[in-house]
């Protein structure tokens, strides 16, 4: 039973579960478990592939009776047991009987041994039969074996494939009375001999196969009369077998065969005769064997040949084609292929009897001397290869008869000369090859081939081409000079060839090239002038308005600009020179229609945006001196699809760099890679970790702003603190560790800036290097070894973490100290530091690391550690310590590592550190602890109970009768057990007594601090407060209410013209179609551009707008700024002490670095930077209440209004 459950099992793998009729829908099917199926084309059948461990013979054959018969037409079976295994699978006799419609059956991998008599019978409508088991790929080999009668059943049979079994024989009865049976395929078996096949003269029957392949076997020998039953045979393939000897009756009887391939043999010579019996042979494939000569009258008989190869041969004469025997007569011959043999020389009329001729292919050989006349009966012939030969010249009559050759290839010779007439023969000529020669003129007869198109003269010694034969050829498409030694072109050079599209001038060394010498092919499409010595490109490409590709790279360019190219151009690769910028100062940027860019290996060291074309796609800038990349460079390229950065000199990258126009979800995200530059960790590459990662789609429109970084896991930074010149994985860093260095910063609602005693302003105390992250949330101050004597005054009161270890600071105030309630850290170890006040620490609330080792305190009296009520880290080593005071640890409830090693400690209150429960590294080594009875009794109860946390409990030892040292564990405590008990509770009892005061300490403290954090809110976080409640509730606190003159606009923005992306994308949409809506007067969109009025248009903008608002960029400084109209008109106005003026800083701009007159103006207004937090809630409080009116995003053009 068990045995049969098995089998059903596997059984189950190949059914077709439920076939049932659906009135209007047709057959519907269920996949059984371990099956596929599809339905067959135009057909109501289907087509089913099932993977089974084994099929099973024997006791208990496979059933597959439960297979649906009337609509399944074709089965696949793949068994899938261990494939090195001897034999797995058996087949029984009948498996198919019931399936009377299948038409295909294909079983693979199933390692048979044999197949039996009646296995396919019942399969009468059966036209395709492929059983292969692959047994030479396992170890074992087995062969398969077939008996006579296993194929009789299939008598509609067409094609079977029985290749890759491990054949060695089979029966000559085999394929008797398969009258329909077509095509036989026994490659990649075992097959030494021919007669093993059964297809000898011999044979009792004729099969009617019209296809043969046995290729892939190892045949040896080819005998007589050993496929002679096989009369009806067309094809018969040979190829890849070890054949190294053929009778001269091989192909008896095979009077219809028509294509032969005996390719990759051993063949050394044929027999004559061997083609006698097979007249009708029209394609003959022996290339890649042995043949060094063939014997006369080889050919006779073959009038209907048309493909001859005998490429990869050993043959070194052609006097076999029939010259000087009328009786081999291959008129009929179409395609000849003589190329990799051993010619030496072609003598004349060697292919006189070759007249139907239309390929002839004699590359790769050894020809030096052609003769005259040598190709004059080729009337027909269309291509002549005589590639990589050892040509030196070509004759007057060398060409003769070629009037119809539309190929020829002449390249990789040793030709120096080509005789005037040579080419009048090839008049019909179309692609001409003369390239990796050693020409050093262009030939004179060129002018003669009316009909050129294709013209390669490439990698040969021409020094000139003025004047050159080729001009006046009116089809002409395509012309190569690449690798010569052309060093200038002048006007005149290309005259007279209206269809050039293609020219190619790469690799000549050319310096110089006169402007206007392209003029004369203003068709051009493809132009290649790469690896030159060029300098200058300068009106030489403006008349080319049909150009899309244009390579100029590997030259020595110094200055390029998009005026010098076609506004059509496509493809433009300028890498490799000593190009410095991407010149726009036309602003093409719009009507360039450029795809892809490569300027890598150049010198660029800033991009922006009109560095790029809106509708470029592809970018290469690798290995360039790229420092700087402005805001919004990419914004508005909406087809960017990839931008190469690696490789440059970029220390750090803002987020607005990178900004995007927002990408559709139905487009993938632009890949970016960016690795190999040196960048700095500051805070303005945080936000590279907060990308999006590459593996996982998102839908967030932020995400949908910024590209995919694909390298990203590849990008390293330098850390600047505390390992400065580290190198990191940027994807591993924290956030903390970006840092950017300052020496003062004023917040954006900090109003006291240019006073000196100014709260809310940053300052780095002198001496010392200051660092903070993006949010600021890091604020950390490092005077380390700065030889300073006291704590600086201006310490920044929200520091972080704060360095001044190895400075000379020998008193410690709470003063020096106090209101920095946001430090974490604390460095004072080795400042030589002497004495501490009490409290000298009790204005560090959320101090969790103080380092005083390596000092000189002696002694501690118990409250110099009070209000580090979170400290977790104390370094008390290697100081002058004499005494601790009982309750010094006491109040550091969260301490978890103290060191005490390395002082000069006698005794201390060991109870007292039971109360510091979070304790996991305590070190008290190297301390001249006294053997007392009274002392060793409670440090041993301690070690007994946290000994476990001592990391130097084995180096603990104490001075007896202070001159020896004993290991504490060694002492013997056991009388002082009954005292320690009692001095041990009388402690317990003390700090009892003390812990009654702590609640009421604490809920005072925390009173008091919750009142202090309320006045500094309303003090000096009053405008962040009424920001949130403006943004919230439209309510504006903390000031007057003031009723504003209705204006026309409620602003005027004033901005750079390579700003207006950012303007016109990003920040008039969002105030114009925003809530509440603004309405706005925008420089480049609303204000006429005529220079004498531009001046009158800004003064009447401002005075019609409530609000003006500048966009302070690097670009607004160097361009707008600059101009003088420009300039005097805002000076007239924004002088007017009534204006209100918001200035947004863009970018990186510093303020001390403004013109004296816009710092002026802003001291009296308020100014923001993009991407702050909260950026448009500051802005919109900082613009006039908006008037109740709609815009929707549609009537956008309605709010422009030119003044």
């Amino acid at each position: 039973m068990d045995t049969m459950r098995k089998s059903v099992a596997v059984i189950q793998c190949i059914l077709f579960m439920c076939i049932t009729q659906s009135a209007g829908l047709g057959a519907r099917y269920v996949r059984p478990e371990d099956c596929t199926w599809e339905p067959v084309p135009d057909s109501v059948h289907v087509s089913m592939t099932c993977s089974v461990r084994k099929l099973e013979g024997s006791v208990h054959p496979t059933n597959f009776s439960l297979i649906m018969p009337n609509h399944t037409e074709k089965l696949t079976i793949y068994c899938t047991d261990d494939q090195r295994a001897v034999q797995t699978s058996q087949m029984a006799n009948r498996s198919f009987e019931h399936l009377h419609g299948l038409r295909s059956l294909t079983i693979e991998r199933c390692k048979f041994s044999r197949l039996p008599a009646k296995a396919f019978e019942g399969l009468d409508n059966l036209t395709h039969l492929a059983i292969k088991t692959f047994t030479t790929d396992s170890r074992h080999h087995t062969s398969l074996r077939v008996s006579p009668s296993s194929l009789a059943p299939l008598e509609n049979i067409e094609s079977l494939d029985l290749s890759e079994n491990n054949m060695e024989s089979l029966t000559a009865e085999l394929l008797c009375g398969l009258d329909r049976l077509r095509l036989v395929n026994l490659s990649k078996n075992a097959f030494s001999d021919v007669l093993s096949l059964g297809f000898s003269s011999n044979s009792h029957c004729k099969p009617a196969i019209r296809n043969l392949e046995i290729s892939h076997n190892k045949i040896g020998v080819l005998p007589d009369s050993g496929i002679a039953s096989l009369v009806h045979l067309k094809e018969l393939l040979l190829n890849h077998n070890q054949i190294t000897r053929v009778e001269s009756g091989s192909f008896l009887g095979l009077s219809q065969l028509e294509r032969l391939d005996i390719t990759h043999n051993m063949l050394v010579v044929l027999p004559a005769g061997l083609f006698q019996t097979t007249p009708r042979l029209s394609e003959l494939y022996m290339r890649n064997n042995s043949l060094g000569a063939f014997l006369p009258g080889i050919f006779i008989g073959l009038e209907m040949l048309t493909i001859l190869d005998l490429a990869h041969n050993q043959l070194t004469s052609l006097e076999w084609l029939g010259e000087s025997d009328s009786r081999v007569r291959l008129t009929q011959l179409k395609v000849l292929d003589l190329s990799n043999n051993r010619l030496t020389r072609l003598d004349a009329r060697a292919f006189a009897t070759l007249t139907g001729l239309q390929a002839l292919h004699l590359q790769d050989n050894l020809i030096e001397f052609i003769g005259e006349s040598t190709f004059v009966a080729l009337n027909d012939l269309q291509t002549l290869v005589l590639s990589r030969n050892y040509l030196k010249a070509l004759g007057p009559s060398m060409m003769v008869g070629l009037r119809s050759v539309a190929t020829l290839q002449l390249d990789n010779n040793r030709l120096e000369t080509v005789h005037p007439s040579a080419l009048t023969n090839v008049s019909h000529v179309q692609e001409l090859n003369i390239a990796g020669n050693k020409l050093s003129n262009v030939p004179d007869g060129l002018s003669s081939l009316a009909m050129l198109r294709s013209l390669d003269l490439s990698h040969n010694n021409i020094r000139d081409v003025t004047n050159a034969s080729y001009q006046s050829l009116n089809q002409l498409y395509a012309l190569n000079l690449m690798d010569n030694k052309i060093s200038n072109l002048s006007q005149g050079a290309f005259d007279d060839l209206p269809s050039v599209r293609i020219l190619n001038l790469a690799r000549n060394g050319i310096h110089s090239i006169e402007q206007g010498t392209f003029d004369d092919v203003p068709g051009l499409h493809y132009l290649r002038l790469d690896a030159n010595s060029l300098e200058d490109v300068n009106g030489l490409f403006g008349n080319l308005h049909d150009l899309i590709m244009l390579n100029v790279s590997v030259n020595r360019i110094r200055w390029f600009d998009y005026a010098l190219i076609p506004v059509g151009l496509q493809w433009l690769d300028i890498h490799d020179n000593q190009i410095e910028a991407l010149g726009n100062y036309f602003e093409l940027e719009q009507s360039l229609k450029l795809r892809t860019l490569d300027a890598s290996f150049n010198k660029l060291i800033d991009l922006d945006s009109s560095s790029l074309p809106n509708g470029i796609e592809i970018v290469y800038l690798r290995n360039n001196s790229v420092r700087r990349i402005q805001p919004f460079t990419f914004l508005g390229k909406r087809n960017l699809s990839r931008v190469d950065l690696s490789n440059n000199r970029l220390a750090t990258l803002e987020m607005t760099a990178f900004r995007l126009s927002e990408v559709p979800l139905r487009r993938p995200l632009p890949e970016f890679a960016i690795a190999g530059n040196p960048y700095m960790c500051n805070c303005h590459m945080e936000w590279l970790q907060r990308l999006q990662n590459p593996g996982v789609p998102s839908s967030h429109d932020d995400l949908r702003q910024y590209p995919r970084i694909v390298d990203l896991h590849s990008v390293e930074c330098n850390a600047r603190y505390p390992v400065n010149g580290y190198l990191l994985p940027l994807t591993r860093m924290k956030s903390s560790q970006f840092l950017c260095e300052y020496t003062s910063h004023c917040f954006s609602l900090c109003h006291c800036c240019d006073f000196d005693l100014c709260d809310c302003e940053v300052v780095c105390p002198v001496g010392c290097t200051c660092y903070h992250d993006q949010l600021w949330n890091t604020n950390i101050v490092v005077c380390s070894s700065r030889q300073q004597s006291d704590i600086p005054r201006k310490l920044p009161m929200d520091v972080s973490a704060a360095y001044f270890d190895g400075n000379s600071i020998a008193h410690l105030t709470p003063h020096s100290l106090a209101g920095r309630r946001n430090m974490k850290v604390l460095y004072l170890n080795g400042s030589n530091v002497e004495t501490m006040e009490n409290r000298t620490f009790s204005g560090l609330p959320e101090l969790r690391i103080l380092r005083l080792d390596n000092n000189h305190i002696s002694q501690l009296h118990g409250h110099e550690f009070d209000g580090l009520v979170r400290l977790q880290e104390l370094y008390l080593t290697n100081n002058r310590l004499r005494h601790l005071g009982n309750t010094t640890f006491v109040n550091l409830r969260n301490l978890e590592v103290l060191h005490l090693d390395r002082n000069y400690l006698i005794e201390i209150s060991v109870w007292s550190l039971q109360q510091n429960l979070h304790l996991t590294e305590i070190r008290m080594a190297n301390n001249p602890w006294t053997c007392d009875c009274h002392f060793t009794a409670n440090l041993a109860q301690f070690l007994h109970e946290r000994g476990d946390k001592v990391a130097d409990i084995f180096q603990l030892s104490c001075v007896h009768n202070e001159t020896t040292a004993l290991p504490l564990w060694e002492v013997n405590v056991t009388e002082c057990h009954s005292s320690t008990d009692d001095s041990f509770s009388a402690g317990q009892h003390q700090f009892q007594h003390i812990g009654d005061f702590v609640p009421m300490f604490f809920v005072l403290a925390v009173f008091l601090l919750l009142v202090g954090m309320a006045i500094l809110m309303v003090t000096f976080y009053r405008r962040q407060v009424s920001v949130w409640f403006f943004s919230r509730y439209g309510v504006r606190m903390f000031r007057r209410t003031t009723i504003e003159e209705e204006k026309l606009f409620d602003a005027f923005v004033s901005y750079s013209k390579k700003d207006e992306a950012f303007v016109a994308q990003i920040l008039a949409p969002e105030l114009e179609c925003g809530n509440p809506p603004y309405r706005l007067c925008l420089h480049y969109r609303d204000l006429p551009m005529v220079t004498g009025y531009l001046s009158e248009a800004i003064e009447e903008a401002v005075e019609s707008s409530r609000r003006t608002i500048v966009i302070l960029s690097e670009h607004f400084l160097k361009s707008e700024w600059c101009r003088y109209e420009f300039k005097s008109a805002h000076h007239e106005v924004l002088s007017n002490s009534n204006f209100k003026l918001v200035a947004i800083f863009l970018g990186r701009v510093s303020y001390r670095d403004l013109d004296p007159d816009i710092r002026m103006w802003l001291k009296r207004s308020t100014f923001l930077h993009w991407g702050e937090k909260n950026f448009w809630d500051k802005l919109r409080y900082s613009l006039p209440d908006a008037r109740n009116r709609k815009i929707m995003r549609s009537d956008l053009n309605s709010v422009a209004v030119h003044i």
